[in-house]
């Protein structure tokens, strides 16, 4: 099982915004750039953890990548060797409970044969898994983003049935729960930053919609 992102985080001692750090996004002072620990910056948090899919990302220098990634650049060492620390031959990768159509999602590609695949080289096929799990979560973020537009648009025109019917819909095409997380979120005093810039959008196209 890999490591929770936000414990990697508390154990380097990184300097954690305590009004996030029960929420899916959690915001840090980035240990990379630094750029959000120069004087005057006190208040910001350039570096975001997401504790469902165990990413991070700067948003100000840019790095980013999965949790393994995370703790190879805090300890300076290759990420080979902390993916080495946390491998076991019989643990089941998440990237594994991937059904084939959730796959076919990411790309359309033809399919390897993944067993084939484990015992001619089990090292490249847990790289493998690696990569296809942080594509499958970026993807999933995406469509997070775009059913929660979907919700906040409902609620402001109306039409929150419609919407969320839409919503329920994508759930059973990508096989992923969205709606449920998505009111928590959208119920939630303390929100993840992208939810700003959705609402944005939103305002924008209501303001456009009123000009027609």
């Amino acid at each position: 099982m890999l490591p929770d992102i936000v414990d990697v985080a508390r154990k380097n001692g990184l300097v954690i915004s305590d009004r996030t750090l029960h929420s899916e996004e959690v915001l840090c002072k980035c240990p990379f750039c630094n750029e959000d620990s120069k004087p005057g910056k006190k208040r910001k948090f350039y570096l975001s953890l997401n504790a469902q899919s165990q990413l991070f990302k700067c948003w100000y220098c840019g790095e980013s990548g999965g949790v393994l990634r995370f703790i190879a650049l805090l300890e300076g060492v290759p990420e080979e060797k902390v993916r080495s620390r946390y491998r076991r031959s019989h643990t089941t990768h998440p990237a594994e409970r991937l059904t084939r159509r959730q796959r076919l999602l990411l790309g359309g590609y033809k399919e390897p044969d993944w067993e084939a695949m484990k015992k001619r080289d089990r090292k490249y096929y847990l790289r493998t898994m690696d990569r296809l799990w942080e594509r499958w979560n970026a993807f999933l973020e995406s469509e997070r983003q775009e059913a929660y537009f979907l919700l906040v648009l409902g609620i402001r025109f109306g039409k929150y049935g419609k919407y969320v019917e839409q919503i329920r819909q994508r759930e059973k095409q990508i096989g992923a729960s969205l709606l449920k997380e998505l009111l928590n979120i959208y119920s939630s005093a303390v929100r993840p930053s992208w939810t700003e810039k959705v609402e944005a959008q939103i305002d924008a196209f209501g303001i456009k919609t009123r000009k027609t």
